[in-house]
């Protein structure tokens, strides 16, 4: 195991902020691959409001066609984080659904929990949506369900429940901005490790429709695409389009990151937030300028050269908004900066709306290419906007299009605005290439424990699942992660192998004979002897590989439906 026991220093932090690990679950789409790749061709992942979660309210005053839509919001593990069924069904389902994206989070930056708590964790959780509250207060519930409630529906026991359940020490704080919530979080879990208040960071964000009556309060206002269709920064758009969005990722210094051989998926090179003041002449209407001033104090903070910015991964939500952000780039930014968003697919996610636009840069770094800004067509209209001032992504990419001369790393701003004026900046780069461990003719050591032979053989099952999806993923690195990102248990096996497609045949082999706790296929020295006899080496020392994501935990979800109401349906949308 790594050093764990140490805070990073302060030079370790200096160099930057790493997110190692990820996952999320948006409209159209579950985990980061399959939320990145719905985004390449521009892809319209909008679908009807979800009007059978509120089957209740007759007189449905729901106008809008179209939203970004979850497929399930009800569905959780209870037993995995030791939540009896009672509990769990009291439960806000944000609470429910950012737990298992915390576990898949850590889970692909190539941890088991239980090794990841081993370091001081803060958990900053991105929440503002309280539909949950209506339920609390008008679901038919039970005396001992009651009991529960408090907790469940409370929004500072979101974080504090992730904390509790995988026993993380550090901060564990909401925080509500309104749409800046994500982005604001992460600078909250940037400037908390850099002050020493814990040595990592988990950064979530959950925002779900539960009940109709924001929905109506929204289109009513007139802020809604009646159509569903988000058109960022286009001078036809009929406004935003409401999304749903849970999401997750792991922060740590860059310099610890190395050492712990954690694959980085982004450097974090600066954050910032500021508020508007009366800039604006209204409390809900964005400034152009202070917006700009953050960008400016934001990279003279971190020394950034804003000639430097190759990208914007904006807020861009199709409403009145979309001018001030586009005035503010202009003001600070290198003419024809590239601008994009992600809403045109997703739609407007809310407090979880920043984690769509880092996930989208970070998939975007690791696979080369930006996904482009759907339904963009004509660039609005103003009297101090210049046409020349910033172009709209409107297809896909290649980064090396963008990157422009020299070699400096890919670099990105990705900026976000809150409904009451609180604005947040992040700036991205791409990380250094580190030379990855090849084919390697040398047996090494795929370790899998259980408590009994059963749980073994299970983990086996998974890791072949895993392996048939990417056959050709590192054998080193397959290793590395199974040797020293989870715990080892009584029942042990050792698969010795030399290339994937050797482990994959005799991780069958062994789930085919009598199972026996020992080594599959090849003589064993000393150090793995000693594994399996209950001995715990320091596989940091003898492996070379690289951490990697290798899920294998088996989901065994339950349906938790929202409670039916007090008296019935009550026939309207509530107040």
């Amino acid at each position: 195991m790594p050093d764990i026991s140490k805070a990073a220093s302060p030079r370790e932090n200096a160099e930057g902020m790493a997110i190692v690990g990820m996952s999320c679950r948006f409209p159209g789409s579950m985990g980061c691959e399959a939320y990145y790749q719905s985004l390449l061709g521009g892809a319209d992942l909008f679908a009807p409001p979800p009007r059978e979660r509120w089957s209740w309210c007759a007189d449905d005053a729901v106008v809008v066609r179209r939203m970004g839509v979850l497929d399930d919001v009800f569905g959780f593990d209870n037993a995995l984080f030791r939540l009896s069924p009672r509990e769990a069904e009291t439960m806000d389902p944000h609470q429910r659904l950012l737990l298992e994206e915390v576990w898949l989070a850590i889970e692909d930056a190539g941890y088991h929990p239980e090794i990841f708590a081993r370091r001081s964790t803060g958990v900053f959780a991105a929440m503002y949506n309280q539909d949950f509250q209506f339920y609390t207060r008008a679901g038919d519930w039970d005396e001992i369900s009651r009991m529960y409630l408090a907790m469940g529906g409370a929004h500072s026991i979101v974080p504090n429940r992730v904390s509790y359940v995988f026993d993380l020490h550090g901060p564990s704080e909401v925080v509500d901005t309104a749409c800046s919530s994500a982005l604001v979080a992460l600078h909250r879990a940037v400037e908390a490790i850099r002050n020493g208040e814990c040595e990592q960071a988990v950064v979530g964000g959950a925002s779900l429709l539960l009940e109709p009556s924001r929905l109506v309060m929204l289109q009513d206002l007139g802020l809604l695409a009646i159509d569903g269709d988000c058109m960022p920064f286009d001078r036809d758009s009929g406004g935003q389009v409401l999304g749903e969005g849970v999401a997750a990722i792991i922060v740590k210094p860059l310099a610890r990151a190395r050492k712990d051989r954690d694959f980085v998926y982004a450097v974090i090179g600066g954050t910032g937030v500021n508020h508007q003041g009366a800039r604006s002449g209204g409390l809900t209407r964005p400034s152009a300028a202070a917006q700009a001033d953050l960008m400016r104090r934001t990279y003279a903070r971190h020394r950034i050269d804003p000639e430097t910015i190759r990208y914007v991964e904006a807020h861009g939500n199709g409403g009145s908004g979309d001018v001030s952000e586009l005035l503010a780039f202009q003001d600070v930014l290198p003419a024809g900066t590239p601008v994009g968003s992600v809403k045109g697919n997703i739609g407007f996610l809310e407090a979880a709306g920043g984690l769509s636009q880092v996930i989208k840069v970070a998939m975007a770094m690791r696979h080369g290419v930006l996904p482009g800004t759907r339904s963009h067509r004509h660039l609005l209209e103003d009297e101090a906007l210049s046409d020349e001032a910033c172009r709209i992504l409107q297809a896909d990419t290649l980064l090396e299009a963008l990157r422009g001369e020299g070699k400096q790393p890919f670099t990105v701003a990705v900026h976000a605005y809150g409904l009451g004026g609180c604005n947040a900046h992040v700036v991205l780069r791409e990380p250094c290439s580190i030379a990855r461990a090849g084919m390697t003719e040398a047996a090494l050591p795929l370790l899998f424990s259980g408590e009994d032979v059963t749980q073994t053989a299970e983990l086996v099952e998974r890791f072949l699942l895993w392996l048939a999806e990417d056959p050709a993923v590192s054998l080193s690195d397959m290793a590395f992660t199974l040797a020293t990102g989870r715990p080892a248990r009584r029942h042990r096996l050792a698969i010795m192998a030399s290339t994937p497609a050797e482990a994959a045949t005799r991780c069958r082999a062994w789930l085919a004979s009598d199972r026996a706790e020992r080594a599959e296929g090849h003589p064993l020295d000393d150090i793995v002897r000693d594994w399996l006899a209950g001995g715990a080496p320091d596989w940091n020392l003898h492996l070379s590989g690289s951490r990697i994501g290798i899920p294998l935990n088996a989901w065994r979800r339950r349906h938790y439906p929202l409670p039916p109401l007090k008296g019935g349906a009550s026939g309207e949308v509530p107040a």
